[in-house]
């Protein structure tokens, strides 16, 4: 898809069409500078009054968080949550204890959910604007074929018959 370097519609040099800077403005203002939105917890079933604390602290971290973000906030407030949960129980745990390292793989690979889904949160400008360059040349592709589909039959022209019957008339 996009190869180069990735810039703003703005701040663009090269020579673009119409159609194209003005999908790439709209993709940009849906990907890039989208804030109007605010993230909501994609499972409102699932959440109980800590769990929604989480999610309101994590959304509260960055203005920029839109309603894109809501899933992974999400399973990022789930994974937190769990991820404490499961502490709690293994500090009350002996060491020694058979279930403690069952319970530390567990604890493990809710830090790897946790890490996945804040990398995930923390996507940065150029891999928006990147988004949304792609976002804009399928959209503007879609435009040519629509406009290919809608366009009407080309009516042959009476000249041409009255020319090629003289042509055959020769």
């Amino acid at each position: 898809m996009a190869q180069g370097r990735i810039t703003s519609v703005k701040n663009m040099t090269s020579k673009i069409s119409k159609a194209e800077r003005k999908a790439r403005e709209e993709a940009e203002a849906k990907y890039v500078t989208n804030l109007q939105s605010k993230p909501e917890p994609c499972f409102p079933m699932l959440f109980n009054d800590e769990k929604r604390a989480i999610f309101e602290r994590l959304s509260a971290l960055n203005e920029n968080f839109t309603e894109a973000d809501s899933i992974s906030l999400t399973m990022l407030t789930i994974s937190l949550y769990r991820y404490n949960e499961l502490y709690e129980v293994l500090r009350e745990m002996d060491v020694l204890d058979e279930r403690a390292a069952s319970l530390e793989k567990r604890i493990h690979a809710y830090e790897k959910s946790i890490t996945a889904h804040m990398n995930l949160l923390c996507i940065p400008l150029n891999q928006r604007l990147r988004m949304a360059n792609d976002m804009a040349k399928i959209a503007v592709e879609e435009k040519k074929l629509e406009d290919m589909n809608n366009q009407q039959p080309v009516e042959r022209n009476p000249l041409w018959d009255v020319l090629e019957m003289t042509n055959r008339m020769k």
